[in-house]
């Protein structure tokens, strides 16, 4: 079994909170880390169960909760940044190189959906990264935008500025719900039956999870241009993605890999965004992990 250390880091305006894993036995020697990020929605404890798949490929793990989120601090609750997120990941890796457990020439990053977003933007724009997954990654925010019936968005994008006015004035940001299913004068984020199925099975018994996101979430989401980033891409990347994925629509991760100078590799399943984590998950971390610890090897 991994052994397991609660972490904290001090971020600019917020503490992050997590976990730190490590393979049995491995003492205090320096390892290879790769740090874990979850899709739109999913707090760090959501993926504690799969750490042993890293460490048991003989990596550390660090998963922890973004700012606003989990466990960590900040305020509004339940507002995920992207850009944000990607300036907290640098400096916790800042914090990494300075562990003497860590071995700050073998960093890591993997990420599911917008996980995977974050994860190729920041290996893109920091040289200590060495080596980075991305699992169904949604490559243009803007494209977010399809994901809503005309109607709906066109409500959506009334409550945006309504709500900067709210905030502005000191009340709560309005919040939408994250999955479920679409109801009048309740817009949901993600209404698909694989998402909703892939979410309740990995949150079911996770206290930290809020099916909810802020309004303001979309505006950041929408910000958000990954593919732009392609040719500063460097190091060896490892793209996974589903063949008929609409949610991070695969046409555009394909179009940006196929701009990423290399070293890369890519994996494509059959089936829908959450279908292909649902039917293949357990194997997509094997496979990962695998790859991870001979690409941080070198």
């Amino acid at each position: 079994m991994p052994v397991d250390e609660d972490v904290e880091f001090t971020v600019p305006g917020a503490i992050l909170r997590g976990k730190l894993f490590r393979p049995d036995g491995s003492g205090d020697r320096p390892l290879p880390v790769t740090i874990l990020q979850s899709g739109l929605g999913g707090p760090a404890e959501s993926l504690y169960p799969v750490a042993r798949g890293f460490t048991d490929a003989g990596l550390a793990v660090l998963i922890y909760d973004h700012r606003n989120t989990g466990y960590s601090d900040g305020e509004p609750r339940q507002q995920f940044d992207p850009w944000q997120q990607c300036r907290d990941l640098r400096h916790v890796i800042t914090h990494l190189t300075l562990r003497p457990d860590i071995d700050a020439d073998r960093i890591g990053l993997w990420g599911i959906s917008i996980g995977g977003a974050n994860s190729l933007f920041t290996a893109a724009m920091d040289r200590r990264v060495r080596a980075v997954v991305s699992l169904i990654p949604p490559v243009s925010g803007w494209t977010a935008r399809t994901l809503q019936a005309a109607d709906t968005l066109a409500e959506l994008d009334a409550l945006i500025p309504a709500d900067r006015q709210a905030q502005l004035r000191g009340e709560p940001a309005v919040t939408i719900r994250l999955h479920g299913k679409p109801e009048p004068g309740s817009p949901v984020m993600f209404s698909d039956n694989e998402g909703q199925e892939f979410v309740e099975n990995m949150i079911h018994d996770v206290p930290s999870f809020r099916n909810e996101i802020t309004v303001s979430t979309l505006d950041y989401l929408y910000e958000m241009e990954v593919r732009a980033y392609a040719e500063r891409i460097t190091v060896p990347l490892l793209m996974v993605l589903a063949s008929q994925d609409t949610v991070a629509p695969v046409e555009e991760a394909r179009e940006m890999y196929g701009r990423v100078p290399g070293p890369k590799e890519v994996m494509e399943y059959p089936g829908q965004h959450y279908e292909i984590l649902s039917n293949h998950f357990p194997e997509i971390i094997t496979r990962t992990a695998e790859w991870l610890a001979r690409t941080l090897s070198h």
